[in-house]
């Protein structure tokens, strides 16, 4: 079954957006002083970047990480 809604470019831009806020507090915090607050939210930028990077790649065919056809990729 094909996850359309995880695929969805809005879905992608949303996260795209959220990430790099939760980044730019982070890194944004450091002139502070290194905080256990700034490294989470530091870490939960990147990995929402991250996966908005990886499902937009899902997303175009003719990557090996492409799912529209319905297989998946073993590595």
């Amino acid at each position: 079954m094909m996850r359309d809604w995880l695929l969805s470019p809005w879905i992608n831009i949303v996260g795209a957006i959220a990430g790099g806020m939760a980044l730019g507090y982070g890194l944004g915090s450091i002139p502070g002083g290194i905080t256990v607050v700034g490294m989470v939210w530091t870490v939960i930028g990147l990995i929402l970047l991250w996966w908005t990077l990886v499902d937009r790649r899902k997303a175009r065919p003719g990557t090996p990480e492409s799912e529209r056809d319905g297989s998946h990729t073993i590595e």
